[in-house]
């Protein structure tokens, strides 16, 4: 059985290191890092994450979405092409779908503003650039946005909402309000993301740092569990 207690202990334990991690190289973001980066959240949807790394590289090598048009061909055929990952070369799961979406993502952004960063710059917080991007961009869903968010700097105050972070919410006794929606749509995520901050200020912790201390502890549990279920 789960000891609470034992799983906020460990994440108290670590996240200290994880904010020090995080804040301690606050280099800006450039228009290429911020593509590479997004183009990475989208990617990594039903994929293996160093596969969805490797096909970002790829894009960024490329870069493709640095130009003003970037065509579904041109992103198809990249990921289309073998990657090299782990010492392994492998094939991206779904080039067609992803290319269409970086294409219409792409386009979104540059009807919106003359750059990904120049749109950014132009909302007054975080969540309203969370919100242009689950309604504008798609494949990228609460969460991939929030990570987005998140990986570029430009906050902490946004939760990366996984079942990882259910499960931990769940055995801590963090709940959401009654009749509360889906983790696929603002409101119930957003719903989910304010029983999480209380719970992270009462601790004193930024939420979107949290949540990255809290993957790594469940992942780790749940781990050493099947590792004793086996036994």
């Amino acid at each position: 059985m789960i000891n609470a207690s034992r799983l906020e202990q460990a994440v108290v334990s670590i996240y200290p290191e994880i904010f020090r991690r995080a804040t301690s190289s606050l280099d800006f973001a450039d228009e290429e890092s911020l593509w590479k980066e997004l183009s990475c959240c989208i990617l990594s949807s039903q994929v293996r994450y160093p596969l969805a790394v490797a096909a970002a590289e790829a894009l960024e090598r490329n870069a493709v979405l640095l130009q003003k048009g970037a065509s579904v061909h041109a992103l198809e055929t990249i990921l289309g092409s073998p990657l090299q990952v782990d010492h392994r070369v492998q094939r991206y799961r779904f080039p067609r779908s992803k290319s269409q979406q970086l294409a219409s993502t792409h386009a979104a952004v540059h009807s919106s503003a003359d750059s990904l960063t120049a749109l950014l710059d132009g909302f007054s917080c975080a969540e309203d650039a969370r919100r242009w991007l689950v309604r504008n961009a798609p494949g990228v869903g609460p969460k991939q946005a929030s990570m987005f968010l998140r990986n570029t700097g430009m906050t902490y105050d946004l939760a990366i909402i996984d079942r990882h972070v259910i499960d931990y919410m769940n055995e801590i006794g963090i709940s959401a309000p009654r009749g509360a929606g889906g983790l696929s749509n603002l409101e119930g995520y957003s719903a989910r993301e304010i029983a999480l901050k209380l719970y992270s200020r009462d601790l004193g912790m930024a939420v979107g740092l949290m949540d990255w201390a809290i993957w790594i502890v469940m992942r780790m549990y749940k781990s050493e569990s099947s590792e004793v279920a086996q036994k």
